[in-house]
């Protein structure tokens, strides 16, 4: 029996339509980390938490030192920095890519036109042809199996990724220059005492030399003081050398010429700011949560995810609708003619046949994901580790403080007893030198503890995640302020 003729739908076009409006909704949704991935890692905390005694928030954190030049300094080199310029880039490359991809769901058009002039063999001597032609050209890949819809999902990950990044590298930035400034802090004031240590040891070398001319030393142990004195040097020269380098680091964190920065660290000179204290989450998932490069990992396990299903969908059947709208204009010996042609209608694209090779980019795809679920697993326990590390360090750090103020306390008080002896006489002048340079050696020590406490608290505050924003919620993974 024939087929009678339709005024409507074609029957290719009307099964075109048909045939994607029932595989429209058999692409698989993109696979999410799971939250056990995270609660595997640790369900508690093998340390005992910091103190909260005075605690302030992690949003205000910075401001809790109390130091103008840190923060001034933080805020240049989050201006300045290459390695924010850096990330801002690769979230451009990230956000113009998925954008590009998105293009991909709708329909693209394009125009074109041609204007033709010539002479060809057929046509008679002196007799030239000239052709104008005007046409619009459209296409639509119908997305039967969700392959660009999937592809698009992934891209947008990767971009959330690029942002968490950008965060990230923030956060990293903003350690880097504290601890820098910190221990250039310790620096300047650990070379004022070292410079102290060395006056008192050119008294002492005085002294002695004074005695043997009376004959009141030996020549040997003036040679003992000689030797103390050239390494008492040697340790106020590299004391010196090492703020100088401390400088220099912090000119590259910051991107600012030298002497405009040593204008800026004028103020507080050899004063060392005190890290304020702030509250870790009591449960490890709390704070990975909190921490935007796990943010970034979980956005790129889902990346991976959505790329199996593209693959998987490109080894489908795919429908393209094309259409095009054509006018030409012919002249040939000043005889016009118009012509107009028009077309539409669906275009099947069906593998047969391709030695494995769609096969293979599932494979693929599904391997990167494996992979990436096991960095991810690897990133989780790195992560905790690098939280219960910087809480041991500070609670350390804590301890061996508060023996180094004990004993700084006793020296400073033998050296308070040791000058009220000698104003009496029943103390030398060499018994004096040595009890302050016992003093400004524990006080020195005391320095390197402070900034070892500093450096600890700087170290937790990057491994909870820094001050970027609250923790994640549920259902709210692709939320997150842009930078």
């Amino acid at each position: 029996m024939a087929l009678r003729k339709s005024n409507g739908l074609r029957p290719p076009i009307f099964a075109a339509i048909c045939l994607s409006g029932i595989l429209l909704g058999c692409r698989t949704q993109p696979s999410h980390p799971e939250r056990s991935m995270l609660e595997t890692a640790a369900s508690e905390w093998q340390t005992a938490l910091p103190s909260t005694e005075n605690a302030s928030t992690l949003s205000n954190w910075w401001a809790s030192w109390n130091d103008p030049s840190l923060s001034e300094l933080l805020d240049l080199a989050q201006q300045n920095s290459p390695t924010m310029a850096q990330a801002s880039a690769r979230i451009t490359q990230a956000r113009v890519t998925a954008s590009a991809a998105g293009a991909r769901l709708w329909p693209n058009m394009d125009f074109n036109a041609s204007y033709i002039r010539g002479h060809y063999p057929l046509l008679p001597k002196g007799v030239d042809q000239t052709v104008l032609s005007t046409g619009l050209d459209a296409r639509w890949e119908i997305d039967l199996f969700g392959a660009n819809a999937a592809t698009h999902d992934s891209l947008l990950a990767r971009l959330s990724a690029r942002e968490y990044e950008w965060h990230d590298a923030r956060i990293s930035l903003a350690a880097e220059v504290a601890n820098t400034y910190l221990a250039l802090r310790s620096c300047e004031a650990q070379t004022q005492d070292a410079q102290a240590i060395l006056n008192s040891q050119k008294i002492t070398q005085r002294l002695y030399q004074e005695k043997i001319a009376v004959g009141f030393s030996s020549a040997n142990e003036l040679v003992q003081q000689a030797a103390m004195l050239a390494s008492v040097t040697t340790q106020a020269q590299q004391q010196q050398s090492e703020c100088a380098i401390l400088l220099k680091s912090l000119v590259v964190l910051i991107a600012l010429p030298e002497p405009e920065l040593r204008e800026k660290l004028t103020a507080g000179h050899a004063k060392l700011p005190q890290a304020g204290q702030f509250i870790v989450a009591k449960l490890p998932i709390e704070a990975l949560l909190k921490r935007p490069d796990m943010r970034a990992a979980m956005q790129n396990l889902m990346a991976s995810a959505a790329e199996i299903d593209a693959a998987q969908a490109r080894r489908y059947p795919s429908i393209s609708l094309l259409g095009s709208i054509n006018l030409y204009g012919i002249q040939i010996s000043g005889q016009t003619a118009n012509l107009k042609g028009w077309s539409f209608g669906p275009s099947l694209n069906l593998p047969l046949f391709d030695a494995g090779a769609r096969k293979a980019d599932v494979v693929q795809a599904q391997a990167r994901h494996t992979e990436s679920q096991a960095g991810f697993r690897r990133q989780t326990l790195m992560a905790v580790q690098e939280t219960e590390v910087a809480m041991l360090r500070l609670d350390l750090a804590n301890h061996q403080l508060e023996q180094q103020q004990q004993i700084l306390a006793a020296k400073k008080f033998a050296l308070q007893g040791t000058e009220a002896g000698w104003k009496f006489g029943s103390v030398s002048l060499l018994e004096r030198e040595e009890s302050l340079r016992q003093e400004l050696a524990a006080q020195s020590i005391q320095w390197q503890l402070q900034r070892l406490r500093g450096s600890a608290w700087i170290a937790l505050y990057k491994a909870v995640g820094g001050d970027w924003q609250d923790p994640i919620i549920e259902g709210s993974e692709n939320k997150i302020a842009s930078p």
